[in-house]
C-alpha cells in the first residue's frame, strides 16, 4: 500500500451511508489510511462531525480500484468522481460533500 494510489470506499454499517475517497501524492494509500487511523475522519468535512468511537465501531474500509504509483493523479481523481456518482455518495446516501 505504500507505493499504491487508489480509490477507496468507507461504509457506515449502521446507517448504510458511504464515503468515496482517493489516495495519491507523496504518501499514497498507506499514508491516507494512517490519517483515518489517527483521527477517524482523515480530514473529511462531513466525517469530522462524527464521534471517533462511532467511526471505530461502525466504519468498514475497502479498496475500489488500485493503481501503480506512476499513474497520473488526474486519473485517480476522475475515477473517484465516477465512483461518487455511481454510489450516490454526494446525496443523502453518502458522506461526500464534493
Amino acid at each position: 500500500m505504500e507505493n499504491q494510489k487508489a480509490v477507496y470506499l468507507i461504509v457506515d454499517i449502521k446507517t448504510g451511508k458511504k464515503y468515496v475517497g482517493s489516495a495519491y501524492g507523496d504518501n499514497m494509500l498507506l499514508g491516507r489510511w494512517r490519517n483515518y487511523i489517527a483521527n477517524g475522519h482523515g480530514g473529511n468535512k462531513l466525517l469530522k462531525s462524527l464521534d471517533f468511537e462511532y467511526i471505530k465501531e461502525n466504519f468498514k474500509y475497502s479498496i475500489l480500484e488500485i493503481f501503480k504509483s506512476s499513474v497520473d493523479d488526474e486519473i485517480i481523481t476522475n475515477r473517484e468522481s465516477f465512483w461518487k456518482e455511481v454510489l450516490l455518495t454526494r446525496t443523502d446516501f453518502g458522506y461526500n460533500g464534493n
